[in-house]
């Protein structure tokens, strides 16, 4: 049997203040100032649309780590 490996690349707001510490509105002030979206955040539907404000918010944590550490 195959193993398959979850590397958590892109999370969602509850796992990156898990990882990061980072409050609610400390993500959402890094999200409209600093992150870019397609690069650090993307809103993701139900029906695989990206292009939907409604859509979940997904985080790159590997992004924004390097982001901080290139600071």
């Amino acid at each position: 049997m195959s193993q398959v490996i979850f590397n958590e690349e892109w999370v969602v707001e509850s796992r990156l203040t898990e990882k990061t510490g980072l409050t609610e509105g400390q993500i959402k002030n890094y999200r409209l100032k600093l992150w870019i979206e397609g690069i650090h955040f993307k809103r993701l539907t139900a029906l695989g649309q990206t292009d939907n404000s409604k859509g979940l918010l997904w985080y790159n944590y590997p992004k924004i780590n390097q982001l901080v550490q290139d600071a």
